[in-house]
């Protein structure tokens, strides 16, 4: 997860108090895999995000979707384990724990404020990071097709040569 967390409001109102910040590649790939639950009052902001999955969780979610101003577009109450949400023109999604959107007041017109501020746009040296997290992951998919070719290529020539010994002994 990122280095830092922040505390999300609308108004007054607190709505998630601990916010990990997931604002490059591998932390957004992450996400909420791995835990066994998401306590009240913490969540996860994903940035730059538009749309999510609970693919491999064992719990469900509510989904928060903010556009560009960080204004709630969707909300998505207790998404089960095993499903997809997005929704165009989202710019991050905000990630709580079940019942926590409904429970304290999070509404699509809803503007939510971070404190301190999450890094709302993506500057130039943050998209040169995501773009280089990219060719990293890019890289390692590059040498994995190239050992499993390497490794297929070296079974296709044993199973010729185990042909061509049954061939020849007959």
């Amino acid at each position: 997860m990122s280095s830092h967390q922040v505390t999300a409001q609308i108004d007054d109102r607190v709505v998630c108090e601990r916010c990990d910040v997931a604002d490059h590649l591998v932390a957004r790939m992450r996400g909420l895999l791995g835990r066994s639950d998401l306590p009240q009052g913490e969540g996860v902001l994903l940035r730059p995000a538009g749309s999510i999955h609970t693919f491999f969780m064992r719990f469900p979610i509510d989904v928060v979707f903010l556009n560009e101003e960080d204004v709630v577009v969707k909300v998505v109450h207790r998404l089960p384990p095993w499903r997809a949400a997005g929704e165009k023109g989202a710019r991050s999604v905000l990630e709580l724990a079940a019942g926590e959107a409904e429970s304290r007041g999070i509404d699509v017109g809803s503007k939510l404020m971070f404190d301190p501020p999450s890094r709302g746009h993506v500057a130039l040296r943050e998209a040169a990071q995501t773009m280089s997290e990219y060719v990293i992951v890019l890289f390692v998919i590059s040498a994995t097709i190239m050992t499993a070719i390497a490794f297929m290529s070296g079974v296709v020539g044993m199973l010729i040569q185990l042909a061509a010994d049954i061939l020849g002994s007959g």
